[in-house]
């Protein structure tokens, strides 16, 4: 079960196709949905407020995201995804969401299922503990 959750095969094939560490990509999968600030933005990640820093200096040099005022609190920036930001998610994304090896034999109800399935296991009590990877 840890293979096919734990597919570093797909993480591997993501940095590939959108040239960025898959680190970088998680981090641009969460700016994506929603401006988001720097101090969310690294608990989101479970990282330290500097790397989250260093994460999004990267990203911006790229491009992909920029920093904006808060529009309620000067203090604050808020990190949101240009459209090539946008476009890199949906790449990310559209290789994420293909099933792994292992199950892409399935039959597609069975498929279907199994999807229902982890997503009401994600949706369930547990929910805070599972991270967007």
């Amino acid at each position: 079960m840890c293979d096919l959750v734990l597919d570093n095969q797909r993480r591997r094939e993501v940095s590939e196709a959108v040239g960025l560490s898959f680190a970088r990509v998680r981090a641009l999968r969460r700016i994506a949905p929603a401006p988001i600030t720097m101090g969310a933005l690294a608990s989101a990640l479970v990282i330290d407020a500097p790397n989250a820093t260093q994460v999004v200096d990267d990203l911006e040099s790229l491009g992909l995201v920029e920093r904006r005022r808060h529009p309620t609190d000067r203090r604050v920036k808020l990190v949101h995804t240009t459209e090539a930001g946008a476009a890199v998610v949906r790449a990310a994304e559209a290789i994420m969401e293909r099933p792994p090896e292992g199950l892409a034999a399935l039959p597609h109800a069975e498929l279907a299922a199994l999807a229902r399935s982890l997503e009401s296991a994600r949706d369930g009590a547990g929910a805070e503990h599972v991270s967007r990877a």
